[in-house]
C-alpha cells in the first residue's frame, strides 16, 4: 500500500469514487522538563500514528493507534534564551517540523521560560504539575495554563507503559529511562493524598517526567488545533 503524507495527515489512495478515503495521521509530541534546583532539563519525543487501511468489506478505516518514544535526552546547562532557542531549533528539525507539538513544564522558572518561548514564535502548551489529582485550565494574563497533578501525571504513563498504549523504541537514553519510571514509589500523605517521587542516582527523574507530559499532550482534547509556529496566534 502506497500511503501519501501531507504534514500530520496520512491518506491511501483510491480513485475508485465508491471508496470513501479516512485521513490517517503521524505526529509528534515532545515534552520538556525545565531545570529547576538539582535537576537537568530533559526533553522527551512520542510519535502518534494511525493509518488508514483497508476492511474486511473493501471499505477504508483506520488501523490501530500507535505510540512510541523514539527519543529523549538531557539538555547541558545553559541561559534560559539559548534553551529556547535550542527548543525552537528542536521543533524546527526537518524530520518532525511541521507536525510537532510542545508542551512544557511551565512549574516555577518554567514560567518565565514560557515567556521566553513567546518572544521566539514557539507554540507550546504550558503545563502546570500540582500536588493531587487536578486536570484543569485556567487563564491568567490571558495566558492559558494547564494544570495537572502530577500524580496524574505519572500514573497515566505507568499505566500506558503497562497496557502497551505506549512502547519505548531504540534510543541511547532509552535504559535511564526506564531506570527513571521504575524509581517512582507512591506513598500517601498524613492529608491522605497520594504522593510519587522518584530518581535515579544520577539526579532526579527528569526524562521519565518529560516523557510524561509529552504522553499527556497525546491525549490532550485540543492538540491538533494549530501546528508548527505562530506569532502567539494562541495555544493547544
Amino acid at each position: 500500500m502506497e500511503f501519501v503524507e501531507n504534514g500530520q495527515d496520512i491518506y491511501l489512495p483510491n480513485s475508485d469514487p465508491a471508496v470513501t478515503t479516512v485521513r490517517g495521521y503521524k505526529r509528534f509530541m515532545v515534552g520538556l522538563d525545565i531545570a529547576q534546583g538539582v535537576d537537568r532539563t530533559a526533553y522527551t519525543i512520542i510519535r502518534d500514528e494511525r493509518y488508514p487501511r483497508y476492511s474486511d468489506t473493501g471499505h477504508q478505516e483506520l488501523g490501530p493507534r500507535k505510540r512510541t518514544v523514539v527519543t529523549a535526552a538531557h539538555i547541558p546547562p545553559m541561559s534560559y534564551d539559548h534553551l529556547a532557542q535550542v527548543t525552537r531549533n528542536l521543533m524546527k528539525d526537518p524530520n518532525i517540523a511541521g507536525r510537532a507539538y510542545l508542551a512544557v513544564d511551565a512549574s516555577g522558572v518554567g514560567r518565565a521560560f514560557c515567556d521566553i518561548l513567546n518572544t521566539k514564535s514557539v507554540l507550546h502548551t504550558r503545563v502546570q504539575m500540582t500536588g493531587g489529582d487536578a486536570d484543569n485550565e485556567v487563564r491568567e494574563r490571558d495566558v492559558r495554563f494547564n494544570n495537572v497533578g502530577k500524580v496524574r501525571l505519572l500514573s497515566a504513563i505507568n499505566s500506558a507503559f503497562h497496557t502497551g498504549e505506549l512502547t519505548l523504541g531504540e534510543f541511547e537514553a532509552r535504559d535511564l529511562l526506564l531506570q527513571e519510571l521504575e524509581s517512582f514509589e507512591a506513598d500517601i500523605s498524613k492529608g491522605g493524598r497520594m504522593t510519587i517521587d522518584g530518581g535515579t542516582d544520577f539526579g532526579h527523574a527528569d526524562i521519565a517526567v518529560s516523557a510524561a507530559l509529552a504522553f499527556y499532550l497525546s491525549d490532550h482534547r485540543s492538540v491538533g488545533a494549530a501546528i508548527g509556529e505562530t506569532m502567539l496566534a494562541g495555544y493547544w
